[in-house]
C-alpha cells in the first residue's frame, strides 16, 4: 500500500501527464545509464526576453520531434529536452512580476517535466518539485502561492493512512481552504478526487463525503461552464457516501424491456453490479458472482445489474456467453446511454466495477461488495438469518426477474 500511495503522491505532486508530456513518440523515458548523449538542436532561452516568448518557447519544446536510431538514444534526447523545459520555465518564475496566470503555466511545465523525470527514475527530481513548491507558496502573487500549497499538501498524501481522525480533518480543512481561495482547476479536481477516494479506501467516508460535497458547491459557482456541470457528479458521489445504512433508489427496464424497481425486491437481499463490456475487472468479477448466486438464490439473494455500453447487443452478448442467470437494467434513451444511466449518475458512478449489497429490510450494507467481501457479507446476511429463523424472513411479492 505504501507504494501505491507514493505513487500517487508523486504523480499528483509533479501534475497530470498530459497527452502532450512525452516529446517523442515513445512512453516509457528511463534515465539511461549511457554517458555520451546524442546530439539535437534546442532553442536558446534569452533570460531579457519577454516571458511571453519563453514560454512558447517552452511550450513548443514538448512537440520536438525525435528521429534517431535506438531507444536509448531516444531516452536521452527526452531526458535532454525535459531538462531544457524545467531551465525555460525557471527563468519565467524567477521574475515574480510576471502576470499570475502566465507563471501558473510556467509551473505547470515544470512540473510536467520534473513529473517524466520521476517517474523515470531521475533522483533530483521529486526533491527539485518540492523546493520550488515551497519557494512559490511564499510568492506574494496569492493564486502562485496557492500552487505550491496544493503542490505540497499533495505530496503529503502518502500520510494519509498514518493520520487519527483530527489529523485527517485538519488534513481535509486544509485541502478545503486552498480550494475555496479561487475558482477551481481540473488538477484540483483530481488533487481532492484522489483525496477522498484514498479516505474512502481507509474506512472514513465521513471526510471523503465532506470533500465531494464542497466540490459541488465550489463547482456550481465556477465561472467555468464545464465545471459548473460537473456539480451534479460531485453531489451524486456525495449521496453514494451516503448510502450505507441507508436505502438506494435504483429502477428502470431492463434489457427484456420489462420495468424493474428495487422495491420490489424487498425481503431479499440483493446485489447490485454496475458494469460493462469494455471492462475487464467487471468481467473477472462475474465468475464469483455467479458463484455467489448459485450458492445462496434460494436463501434469498438476487443480484441485479446495470449495464454502462452503450450497445445493448455489446452487454447481451457477454450476459449469454457468462450465462449470466439475473436481470440487467439498460437505458436505450440516446442521452442516458453508457456512464449516463440515471442509476450511475445518481450516485456519481464514474468508475467501474461499483458493486453495492442491500440487506432485506432495503438498506445498503456495504459499497463495495467485492471478492471475499461479498462472500463474507452474504455469510452473515443469509447464513446467521437462516440458523437464526429456519428459514429465510418472508418478502414481498416480487417481479418475474429474467436474466436479461
Amino acid at each position: 500500500m505504501s507504494r501505491l500511495l507514493s505513487t500517487i503522491a508523486i504523480l499528483v505532486a509533479l501534475a497530470s501527464i498530459s497527452a502532450q508530456a512525452q516529446p517523442a513518440a515513445e512512453s516509457n523515458t528511463e534515465v539511461s545509464p549511457v554517458e555520451t548523449s546524442p546530439e539535437i538542436q534546442l532553442p536558446e532561452f534569452d533570460p531579457t526576453a519577454k516571458p511571453e516568448e519563453t514560454l512558447e518557447k517552452v511550450k513548443s519544446l514538448w512537440q520536438t520531434r525525435i528521429d534517431v536510431a535506438s531507444p536509448q538514444e531516444a531516452n536521452l534526447l527526452k531526458v535532454k529536452i525535459l531538462g531544457h523545459i524545467v531551465k525555460g520555465s525557471e527563468i519565467i518564475l524567477k521574475d515574480t512580476n510576471v502576470d499570475a496566470e502566465l507563471a501558473l503555466e510556467a509551473i505547470q511545465n515544470k512540473m510536467e517535466a520534473l513529473g517524466i523525470l520521476a517517474q523515470a527514475g531521475d533522483p533530483n527530481a521529486m526533491p527539485s518539485a518540492i523546493e520550488m513548491a515551497k519557494t512559490i507558496s511564499e510568492d506574494p502573487r496569492p493564486l502562485v502561492a496557492r500552487e505550491g500549497k496544493l503542490i505540497l499538501l499533495s505530496s503529503r498524501l502518502n500520510e494519509l493512512q498514518k493520520l487519527d481522525t483530527a489529523g485527517r480533518t485538519a488534513f481535509v480543512k486544509e485541502l478545503m481552504d486552498l480550494l475555496n481561495s479561487a475558482d477551481l482547476s481540473a488538477r484540483e479536481v483530481q488533487i481532492a478526487s484522489i483525496t477522498a477516494d484514498l479516505l474512502e479506501q481507509f474506512g472514513d467516508t465521513g471526510a471523503s463525503k465532506t470533500i465531494y460535497k464542497n466540490l459541488a458547491e465550489q463547482a456550481k459557482k465556477s465561472d467555468s461552464p464545464e465545471m459548473r456541470s460537473r456539480a451534479s457528479e460531485f453531489e451524486g458521489v456525495a449521496r453514494r457516501l451516503e448510502l450505507p445504512g441507508n436505502e438506494i433508489k435504483i429502477a428502470g427496464k431492463n434489457l427484456a424491456g420489462a420495468d424493474y424497481d428495487i422495491k420490489n425486491h424487498r425481503g431479499k437481499v440483493v446485489l447490485i453490479q454496475y458494469w460493462a463490456s469494455w471492462c475487464g475487472y467487471c468481467l473477472e468479477e462475474m465468475p464469483h458472482i455467479k458463484q455467489m448466486y448459485n450458492t445462496y438464490h434460494a436463501d434469498g439473494f438476487e443480484v441485479v445489474g446495470v449495464n454502462l455500453d452503450d450497445s445493448a447487443d455489446r452487454a447481451i452478448a457477454i450476459i449469454d456467453d457468462m450465462k449470466l442467470p439475473w436481470q440487467n437494467l439498460f437505458s436505450r434513451d440516446a442521452e442516458q446511454l453508457g456512464m449516463e444511466n440515471p442509476n450511475a449518475t445518481r450516485y456519481g458512478i464514474n468508475s467501474i466495477p461499483q458493486c453495492i449489497l442491500v440487506d432485506r429490510d432495503g438498506k445498503v450494507v456495504t459499497l463495495n461488495a467485492r471478492g471475499d467481501e461479498l462472500t463474507r457479507e452474504l455469510e452473515k446476511l443469509l447464513l446467521e438469518s437462516v440458523t437464526a429463523e429456519g428459514q429465510p424472513t418472508k418478502e414481498t411479492p416480487a417481479q418475474d426477474a429474467k436474466p436479461q
